[in-house]
């Protein structure tokens, strides 16, 4: 009976010994997978790199590990960023560093950059500009690998410039006056015009200059000159002959008197006169009217004649002193006694002509 005994307790012993073996197997299967089985369930990690993404599956939670594990290389200028989503799914960018090249104050440089706009740039440059600078490309332009950069400094400048306004010169003719004879009544005074001009200087070289404003400041003074309008002609009058080959164009005679006249005095007693000479010259010589005496010159009342009338003087007998100028006066005049003396190139021509009695045609009137 022991041994059956025995053997029935053997039996018992060695079944209760593996239950316990295989309960305590999977106790601690299950303390172990409790413990440690998390690793062997892996999440989805979405890589985004140059713009290419990828999927892979993980169970690391360090972000640097994950992009080692799949050959990322990370540069020093480059950025990571790691966000999950409402799926508890992980996404890793890389926001990979490139170059761009900004000019700026004749200075040109490269930055290394991960992104942004062209503001964004310069004030990381710490470029500031002013309202009239010019930036290219735009402000709100996104930069990429190999853009570049360029600021336009543009400043405007204004000033203030004087300049003189010439004077004119008027003339007020004068037929009492010799042709050529100029008398000055006002000295003319120039004026100023203030001018505003508007410089442009782009990157501190003047681009262009433009006028905004001018104005005269002061009014220029004319300057105001008498000058003489009578036309004669300096000419011998011979005996026998015409006396005056000159004759204005606008005067047409017709059987060798005006055709045209203001006034006709007839059979006025007229004399001769000449300047004085030295060594044979006539010594130059001035008229009441202050015309110089010379021949076409002839003197008159001029409360009869004002002076600057125009006349043409012929002799009944033929005799022609032809066209002349009422400039002069004389005693023999002004009371009466010789209406009219005519002007001659020498005291040999002013004797040969003596006493003539003579038709004189008013062509115009002087202003006396």
């Amino acid at each position: 009976m022991k041994p059956q005994i025995v053997n029935a307790k053997m039996n018992r012993m060695f079944f209760r010994s593996k239950v316990v073996k295989i309960a305590l197997l999977a106790a601690i299967g299950l303390s172990v997978i409790m413990m440690t089985g998390y690793r062997g369930f892996k999440t989805s990690v979405f890589i985004t790199d140059n713009g290419v993404t990828k999927e892979v599956k993980t169970n690391e939670s360090d972000v640097y590990e994950i992009l080692r594990s799949e050959n990322y290389e990370v540069g020093e200028g480059d950025r990571v960023t790691y966000t999950t989503d409402s799926n508890d799914e992980g996404h890793i960018t890389i926001h990979r560093a490139f170059d761009v090249t900004l000019t700026a104050d004749g200075d040109t440089k490269t930055l290394t950059v991960i992104g942004g706009t062209v503001a964004d740039i310069l004030e990381k440059a710490g470029v500031k500009l002013s309202a009239d600078d010019l930036v290219a490309p735009a402000l709100d332009e996104n930069v990429s690998a190999g853009t570049k950069i360029e600021v336009t400094r543009v400043r405007f400048t204004e000033r203030t410039l004087t300049e003189e306004i010439p004077f004119e010169t008027k003339y007020i003719d004068d037929p009492n006056v010799m042709a050529g004879i100029e008398e000055e009544l006002t000295a003319g005074e120039n004026g100023v015009r203030t001018i505003k001009i508007k410089d442009t200087y782009v990157n501190n070289k003047l681009e262009k200059s433009e006028r905004v404003s001018s104005n005269v400041t002061k009014q220029a003074t004319a300057r105001e000159v008498k000058r003489g309008t009578a036309v004669t002609s300096a000419y011998s009058i011979p005996l026998g002959a015409p006396y005056n080959s000159y004759l204005p164009d606008y005067v047409e005679l017709e059987n060798g008197i005006p055709k045209n006249y203001v006034q006709k005095l007839s059979n006025l007693k007229s004399t001769a006169y000449n300047a004085p000479e030295r060594n044979g010259v006539p010594i130059p010589v001035g008229t009441a009217s202050g015309r110089p005496a010379q021949v076409g010159v002839v003197a008159v009342n001029p409360n009869q004649i004002p002076y600057g009338s125009e006349l043409y003087i012929v002799s009944p007998d033929g005799t022609v002193y032809g066209y002349a100028i009422a400039a002069d006066t004389g005693l023999g005049m002004m009371d009466g006694t010789v209406p009219i003396d005519v002007f001659m190139a020498s005291v040999a021509d002013a004797c040969g002509w003596g006493v003539h009695y003579v038709d004189v045609y008013v062509l115009s009137v002087g202003k006396g």
